[in-house]
């Protein structure tokens, strides 16, 4: 099959929309869609999905294999803009964006081409270099977006020549941009484990600026390009957390990070710690780890959201779900109930996933089974394959999403 075969396409934008509540209760939100024609039936995943104020967008790319790179860029960035569009948003409501290269020798050509969508305050951004994403594209970008301008504000100021804001607080969640290792004069702590402490200060800055700390974040991501670096990252990582209380979080292994870096961490945080709530079903993780991962909460919500880790094909009793990717995918996605199951909420509560590849060539087989799980609401989805080989483990997909309770 081609790469261009591997190409999924969602044909419709689908809303979690926010009703009124009952006076002295919390809004909550609940499905409906938002699109005239509805979804089409078969898709994976929806274009869009709106839970209250917050619009998740899927991975989008650019499939026209012979197109400059810039012109991906801009296909990618105008794919995003309609469907922002189709919910009556633009790009100046965009709070939060990951951009994966393949080719990450067009850092500096991409930011150049991002930078022309985002003029003014531009969102958080995570950036990094895989291995490959579905289709030709080459590229691929995903993001959140705000409904409420008024309740959007930036969090520190722009690096130099960079078309991102440290942070964006968008109601009561704060998102983070990704954060290397870097001194503040450009330089690299001289030992990895001191890149990854730094790395993390780096991240509590944009915290305190938003008059936050690490209590608050309720969903993280750790990047990692060398697998062997995990022991240490994880033993850093640990330090700015309370033991057990440590927010969701998605450890990915990626061939390349930009500035030189080793290590890149970016958070999720809620302002609000009355309603941050770790969910930990029990018998899920047999030692409280997850494979392949930095310690990490199964989940927590915050307010009506419920940001889930990253999970493989563990089964409960340890050990992967033997070597194959369809049992694998079928433990995945049981492990993720259990966590949903424990939160009160079902598959169809969805409302966002990414999914991790450790080979492309299983992107249809993986969807046969994610179809029977993953396809019952109206939730987007991003799917990549983050590095060339470089995991020293058996574990062949890992996804994570995001939920929304609901009435």
């Amino acid at each position: 099959m081609t790469r261009a075969g591997l190409i999924v396409v969602a044909s419709a934008v689908f809303a979690l929309g926010l009703v009124s509540a009952a006076p002295g209760q919390d809004q909550v939100p609940t499905k409906k869609s938002a699109a005239k024609e509805g979804r089409r039936s078969g898709a994976l995943f929806a274009a869009g999905a709106k839970v209250g104020k917050t619009l998740y967008i899927s991975g989008k790319g650019d499939y026209r294999p012979n197109a400059e790179f810039p012109e991906k860029v801009e296909n990618c960035l105008n794919e995003i803009r309609k469907t922002l569009q189709s919910a009556g948003l633009d790009m100046k409501h965009v709070v939060k964006s990951f951009v994966y290269l393949e080719d990450h020798d067009k850092y500096a050509e991409m930011n150049k081409t991002y930078a022309k969508f985002f003029p003014e305050n531009p969102p958080a951004r995570t950036t990094l270099g895989v291995a490959q994403v579905p289709g030709p594209s080459r590229l691929e970008i995903t993001c959140i977006a705000y409904t409420d301008l008024a309740e959007r504000k930036r969090i520190g100021d722009p690096p130099a020549g960079r078309p991102y804001s440290p942070g964006i607080l968008a109601g009561d969640t704060l998102y983070a941009s990704g954060q290397g290792d870097q001194l503040a004069d450009g330089t690299h702590p001289a030992t990895f484990e001191e890149q990854v402490r730094q790395a993390m200060r780096n991240v509590e800055t944009t915290l305190k600026k938003a008059g936050l700390d690490f209590r608050h974040v309720v969903m993280s991501h750790v990047f990692l390009d060398k697998y062997e670096n995990l022991e240490v990252a994880n033993k850093v990582y640990n330090e700015f957390f309370e033991d057990g209380n440590e927010p969701a979080c998605a450890t990915v292994f990626v061939d390349w990070i930009p500035g030189g870096s080793h290590v890149e961490v970016t958070c999720i945080a809620t302002t609000d710690l009355s309603t941050r709530k770790v969910v930990r079903p029990a018998g899920l993780l047999k030692d409280g780890s997850i494979e392949g991962a930095v310690t990490a909460s199964p989940a927590v919500w915050a307010g009506n959201t419920l940001y889930i880790s990253t999970l493989p094909g563990t089964k409960p009793e340890g050990g992967l779900a033997a070597g194959r990717l369809d049992d694998q995918v079928h433990q995945m996605a049981r492990n993720h109930v259990a966590v949903l199951d424990a939160a009160g909420l079902a598959l169809e509560d969805i409302a966002s996933g990414c999914v991790y590849l450790r080979d492309m060539k299983d992107y249809d087989p993986m969807n046969r089974i994610y179809r029977q799980y993953f396809s019952r609401g109206n939730a987007v989805r991003t799917c990549l394959m983050p590095n060339s080989a470089s995991e020293k483990n058996e574990i062949l997909v890992r996804a994570s999403f995001i939920a929304a309770r609901k009435r």
